[in-house]
């Protein structure tokens, strides 16, 4: 009589039930929250602070004009005055007897603005640079007639492309952000579901209580109740950070939408993310219950369970090249090696160029690789269950098939 749902139960039941756990699981949210609430204002007030610090603003200045182009009046307007000695008028800015030596090239196009002042402090000497360009700027457009060039000059025109595929409008870039919610979920997952998987299945040889259970629930009932337990755990905690995640972009999305666009959500692209997504997450769960199943002790997987969340996310660091260059040779490797298959395709699919052949390889290979991994972990398990102090090796392992 299969003994799953008991399993998957009280494994449950035994991890939400702890205060721990709780306060684990709403302590991050909690903390983001109020730290994005200081980081907000507190940037808010810096961005303002800097943005006025820099601006120009009018300060008594020298200048030395070598390209023709500045104009005396505009420069007075700033507080700007002809040096008639250069060489003394550094020196007074040296010594603190003027703000600062404005010296335009005879090409500004080609060559900087050349400013000797005196310091105000790290930001604030960003307005130095500012009164500059805005002095050469004004002066230039003084000299321009017709005023919408000078707007042009001084607000370039912003270009509104509409591209084109398969005769119909392509949906830009803002399409990727949708399904990328699942490369994003699955990292969150690995993450959370790494030390848990590893620990449920460890603790049971740890604790020496393996032989009991087993005679009243199967290897394979154990290890499947313990991952879908533990899948279950780990929905509880994506859920925590989900909601509030969801709720904030119905609010933030219809006041950027005008700016930026409306995001266009591909039916194609959430379907296969979202299977890539399931299949993705049990394949690193039956990933590291294979390590848990193949060391004796907590201590001994940890550096097993670091290899295998490395080897799983390996591909978040190629993610540019991977969106970029498609149709590398790389790439196809990085697409069809099994742990790196979910990022890989994942990426791929949120840009648009996993075609609908890869994308059902793709689903098929991570969904049965991580049923043979699940098996595995499994045959692992059952085998290695009373081996107390020593980590299963390879040649245990043909020994056991041979024994077979």
């Amino acid at each position: 009589m299969s003994r799953l749902g008991t399993v998957i139960r009280f494994e449950f039941v035994r991890a939400v039930k702890k205060p721990a756990f709780w306060i684990g699981t709403l302590a991050l949210p909690f903390v983001i929250v109020v730290v994005s609430l200081l980081v907000g204002v507190g940037q808010a007030a810096g961005t303002n602070s800097v943005v006025s610090s820099s601006s120009a603003e009018k300060t008594p200045f020298h200048y030395v004009d070598r390209s023709g182009l500045v104009s005396e009046s505009v420069a007075a307007r700033w507080g700007g005055t002809p040096s008639t000695d250069e060489a003394a008028d550094r020196a007074d800015v040296v010594a603190g007897r003027l703000d600062a030596l404005v010296v335009f090239p005879e090409s500004p196009s080609e060559d900087p603005i050349e400013v000797t002042a005196k310091d105000k402090g790290l930001f604030e000497n960003g307005g130095y640079s500012s009164l500059a360009e805005r002095v050469l700027e004004q002066s230039v457009a003084a000299n321009v007639d017709d005023a919408e060039a000078v707007h042009i000059l001084r607000s370039p025109p912003a270009a509104d492309v509409t591209a084109y595929a398969d005769g119909k409008v392509a949906p830009g870039w803002l399409s990727i952000l949708p399904p990328m919610v699942y490369l994003a979920a699955f990292f969150g997952l690995v993450l959370l579901l790494a030390a848990r998987m590893v620990t449920v299945v460890v603790e049971e040889k740890e604790n020496r209580i393996s032989e009991m259970i087993l005679t009243t629930v199967t290897a394979g009932d154990l290890i499947r109740g313990k991952v879908i337990a533990m899948l279950l755990v780990g929905l509880v905690q994506i859920g925590v950070f989900l909601v509030p995640g969801l709720l904030s972009l119905v609010v933030v999305i219809p006041l950027v939408a005008s700016r930026v666009g409306h995001v266009v959500v591909d039916p194609w692209r959430m379907v296969v993310g979202a299977l890539l997504l399931v299949g993705g997450v049990l394949l690193a769960s039956a990933l590291f219950v294979a390590v848990g199943a193949a060391v004796p002790t907590i201590k001994d997987a940890s550096a097993l369970q670091s290899a295998a969340i490395f080897s799983l996310i390996i591909p978040i660091y190629a993610a540019f090249f991977v969106m970029t260059s498609p149709s590398s040779p790389v790439v196809a490797v990085f697409t069809y090696f099994p742990t790196f298959t979910p990022i890989t395709a994942m990426v791929r699919n949120a840009v648009g160029s996993l075609s609908p052949l890869e994308s059902v390889v793709c689903i098929v290979e991570v969904f049965v690789v991580a049923g043979l991994l699940l098996w595995f972990a499994q045959y692992l398990f059952r085998h290695s269950v009373a081996q107390y102090g020593s980590k299963v090796t390879v040649r245990q392992i043909l020994s056991w098939r041979r024994a077979r």
